[in-house]
Parts: structure tokens; C-alpha cells; sequence
């Protein structure tokens, strides 16, 4: 008799054997279902005491020794029904455990590092993850740069990466100091929004996704981006608080 669809739903090998040794035997002492069933003697009763569990063996006390005996095998299929109940019952709590997870997963793989780029050609590429980490219809965050901003290079940089925004549709918030105003009124693109403040507030930062970007415009122009979820989040509601106002 092929037994494999028993192992399949979750019977041992020792309790297939036993089983159907008893079967055979109808009631029987633990040494003769031994014999029978051809496993070791430190087997038998963790066995028996397994299908006892499972329904498919009951047991009695005669003269102080104890009989072992198959139940119907109609059991099986309350077995299998048990079975069901009880992955239906875990598969509910998964369900509600896979959202947890999804989260732990999340936070896993989330980045915290910090990169540097320098030079003009560092500055472009630091400028070129804005463009590559939003997509069409996003928005980026930007306390401007300060009195730089009236660089010819920063004006010609400024302008290359404000063209390649615009054909992607990606928009941004800038918070500029009210005394360069007159400054910021030659940075007029598309899909930018200006509020000015007499606030002493941080210049040159760049908040977008989970990442924010420090640029600091002199002779060598550098650009710091540091990666943190946590980080962006806490210069976001900075910027939206004073944006607010």
C-alpha cells in the first residue's frame, strides 16, 4: 500500500508503521506492536502517544497492563478536517503578521550612508540623483543657496539642471532669504514655487525622497548627500513648518 499522501499530510514514518500494525492486530501490548511495526523500543510510546493525539488510537487498562488499539479509519479524514481548521486559523494570522513584516523588511533595507562629491563634475552627478530618485509629478525641498546664487558659473549650472527638470516634470519648493530676492527673480523656471523669509535659516540644502543634499558653492563646489529616512523626514517638517508660515 502506497502510505506517501500519510507523510504528506503529516505522519512519521514510526506512526504509518504503527498504525497499521495495530490495524492488523486489533488490540494489542506495546511488544507485540514492536514486533510488528519493526521499530525500536525508545520509539513505541512517544508513537502511540503521537497517534493518540492525532485521534486514530485509544487505549485501555487491563490487569495493570495497557492495550493499544487503531480507531476508525473514518478518523483520518476528521484528521484532515482538523488539519484545514487549523491552517485556515494560521493563515489568518499571517495575514496579519505579512504587514509587520513588510515594515521590518522596509526598515532592513533602508540605507543610512553619507557620500561627497567635488568639483564641478561631483556637484553635476550630486544633482543628477535628484533627477534619477523622483519621478514625473514629484517634488523636492530647497533652503537656496545665499549670495552665490549671483555666480555666473552657479546661474549656467543652475539653468542645465533646472532644463532637464522640467522635461521630467518634477517640481520644486524653494524657502530663499527675502534680502536676495531681487537675486532669485532670475531663477524664474517652470514648476518652481518661491516663499521668502527674514528667518536665519540654513542655505544650500536640498531635501528629496529619503535623502538630503548640502551644497556648499566656492572655489572647489562640493556636495554632501546623506541617506536616512529619519534625516529627510525631520528636514521635511522643518521646511514645511516654515513654509507654513
Amino acid at each position: 500500500m502506497n502510505t506517501e499522501i500519510l507523510e504528506q499530510i503529516g505522519f512519521s514514518k514510526n506512526e504509518i508503521k504503527v498504525y497499521f500494525a495495530l490495524l492488523e492486530l486489533d488490540q494489542s501490548s506495546a511488544t507485540p506492536i514492536i514486533r510488528k511495526a519493526n521499530i525500536p523500543h525508545s520509539k513505541i510510546y512517544p508513537t502511540l502517544d503521537k497517534l493518540i493525539q492525532k485521534g486514530l488510537v485509544s487505549s485501555v487498562i487491563k490487569n495493570n497492563v495497557k492495550y493499544f488499539q487503531a480507531s476508525d479509519p473514518k478518523n483520518l479524514i476528521e484528521f484532515i478536517n482538523s488539519k484545514e481548521k487549523e491552517l485556515l486559523e494560521q493563515k489568518h494570522k499571517i495575514q496579519e503578521l505579512v504587514p509587520l513584516i513588510e515594515i521590518k523588511r522596509k526598515l532592513s533595507k533602508e540605507k543610512q550612508e553619507a557620500i561627497v562629491y567635488e568639483g564641478i563634475e561631483g556637484v553635476r552627478a550630486a544633482f543628477t540623483d535628484i533627477l534619477e530618485t523622483l519621478k514625473r509629478g514629484e517634488e523636492y525641498y530647497v533652503f537656496t543657496l545665499g549670495q552665490e546664487l549671483e555666480r555666473d558659473d552657479l546661474k549656467l549650472f543652475l539653468g542645465n539642471f533646472h532644463a532637464k527638470r522640467i522635461e521630467k516634470g518634477i517640481n520644486a519648493k524653494l524657502i530663499a532669504p527675502r534680502k536676495i530676492k531681487d537675486t532669485i527673480k532670475s531663477y524664474k523656471y517652470a514648476g518652481m514655487f518661491t516663499r521668502y523669509t527674514d528667518l536665519n535659516l540654513p542655505t544650500g540644502i536640498f531635501i528629496y525622497k529619503n535623502k538630503v543634499m548640502t551644497v556648499v558653492w566656492g572655489d572647489k563646489p562640493t556636495a554632501f548627500i546623506i541617506c536616512s529616512e529619519n534625516n529627510a523626514k525631520k528636514y521635511k517638517e522643518f521646511f514645511e513648518e516654515v513654509w507654513g508660515k
